[in-house]
């Protein structure tokens, strides 16, 4: 009998201690998921509820928790701002930082290109009002030189031509093997030979160029010019008003386009920059 008292009694204590076992174990649990939980709001920024200062005071907080540098830890509010969503298509949603940096550029760029065009616009009236002045001035000296009606010109100097005009086909280009429009005439003649003015005139410019050496320009009036090309000894400068047969320089050495034609007078005449046969007016 006694021994059955025993064996109840020691039954008894089994069932308080495992009672008192599960009820512990169930505590130490309910405290660690406690815990737990209070540690990841702590990481848990309601960017809503904090101002800038917060922010960087939490941010800072957790960085010091988690062991690793506040710059490596990410705070977005919004994940079109997020720059691995802008990878993905993020064309269809509207983002405000983005749109605002899109304005401020274009403003600048448009900032930009409105003082680049001012700065055009200025340059170009400064350089019109100088094309204005000399026009004006070159204008007054023609206007008060007495040109003769042109109706003829006379010949610069004589010789059989090398190269006739010709603008309405290609000719044979000896030199430079290859056809090519001839706007001018090259009229044979030996080095030296003394070129004249073909009219009354004013010298525009005087200039030189591979292909033509030694240039002068000639403005004869009422819109037409005469060019001189091949040309060496000049003897008149822009500016110079010229009588009709008046020496201006004489024949050149052949430049390297026309070694094969030989030493010869390029003449060009244009009416209003556009080039006409100088054989129409010459006698």
């Amino acid at each position: 009998m006694r021994r059955k008292k025993n064996n109840l009694r020691k039954e008894k204590i089994i069932m308080i201690s495992a009672s008192a076992f599960v009820l512990t174990a169930l505590t130490m649990a309910g405290v660690y998921v406690r815990e737990q939980s209070k540690e990841n709001d702590e990481y848990r920024v309601d960017l809503s509820e904090l101002d800038n200062q917060s922010v960087a005071d939490k941010t800072s907080e957790i960085a010091e928790n988690l062991g690793v540098n506040q710059n490596d830890l990410i705070v977005a509010d919004d994940l079109d701002a997020d720059p691995d969503f802008w990878e993905v298509d993020s064309f269809g949603v509207e983002n405000d930082i983005v749109n605002k940096w899109d304005e401020k550029v274009t403003a600048e760029e448009a900032g930009e290109n409105n003082t680049n065009i001012a700065e055009n616009i200025d340059a170009t009236d400064e350089l019109a009002l100088g094309e204005d002045v000399e026009a004006g001035a070159e204008n007054v000296v023609v206007a008060n030189y007495n040109f003769p009606t042109l109706m003829k010109m006379e010949w610069p100097l004589y010789g059989n031509l090398t190269m006739n005009y010709s603008m309405d086909k290609m000719v044979y280009f000896e030199t430079l093997g290859q056809y090519r429009y001839n706007p001018a005439l090259m009229i044979k003649t030996d080095v030296g030979t003394s070129v004249h003015a073909s009219a009354n005139g004013i010298v525009k410019e005087v200039y030189k160029s591979s292909e033509l050496g030694n240039v002068v320009v000639l403005d004869i009036g009422e819109g037409y010019e005469v060019t001189y090309g091949q040309l060496d000894n000049i003897t008149v400068s822009a500016g110079d008003v010229v009588e009709m047969n008046e020496v201006i320089a004489t024949v050149a050495e052949p430049s390297v386009y026309y070694t094969m034609e030989g030493s010869n007078l390029y003449i060009k005449l244009t009416k209003d920059g556009v080039v006409m046969n100088p054989m129409d007016v010459l006698p």
